[in-house]
């Protein structure tokens, strides 16, 4: 039997299954055989299994924020062209994990806090780069950047609960920014298609 296995390697093991499979088919007898460990191994590292899957989320957490912040630095172009890099970097985080993780995040009230935290996340995000487009008139002045930010993180969210491509997700969010761009952002958006 292997010894040692650390933290990191039963979280990332964890987590592979996680976003394969959802919350629900998380076995903690599965994740201690794959890594050649005993159950209670996995326990003195972790009190119980909503522990080891917060630990989990927790990761997922700290990973997205450090992708949105190296990508940050590195962004180039216009507000608008980061606006929708930043949105379609979203949809990409929906695709990271099968649909069922999706609901089981939102449906388990012990991790409703995750699923509240990581749309806070997104919608502040989103929020600043809106209020940026507007600010440098390409997104039009009576956009509400909060409301924008919070309808489409909340139709994308659902309708990846649906089985919606991808691609028609990068679409969708194209359009939806069009509908409320300036003339200055949909000629942007025009050129790019």
């Amino acid at each position: 039997m292997k010894r040692g296995a650390t933290k990191e390697e039963i979280i990332r093991t964890t987590l592979d299954l996680i976003t394969r499979n959802g919350l629900r088919a998380v076995r903690v007898d599965e994740i201690a055989q794959m890594l050649g460990i005993s159950k209670r191994t996995l326990y003195e590292m972790f009190a119980d299994k909503n522990d080891l899957i917060s630990a989990c989320l927790n990761d997922m957490a700290r990973q997205q924020r450090q992708h949105i912040d190296a990508d940050r630095k590195r962004r180039s172009g216009n507000a608008l062209q980061k606006t929708l890099r930043l949105v379609n970097t979203y949809v990409d985080s929906l695709y990271k994990v099968d649909p069922s993780f999706l609901s089981d995040i939102r449906h388990k009230i012990v991790f409703a806090e995750y699923y509240d935290e990581h749309r806070e996340f997104w919608f502040r995000e989103l929020t600043r780069d809106f209020d940026v487009c507007r600010n440098e008139g390409l997104l039009l002045a009576e956009i509400d950047s909060r409301s924008l930010a919070e309808q489409l993180i909340g139709t994308l969210f659902e309708l990846r609960l649906n089985n919606t491509s991808r691609e028609e997700l990068y679409m969708l969010c194209k359009t939806i920014l069009r509908g409320a761009a300036t003339q200055a952002g949909i000629d942007w958006i025009d050129r790019k298609r």
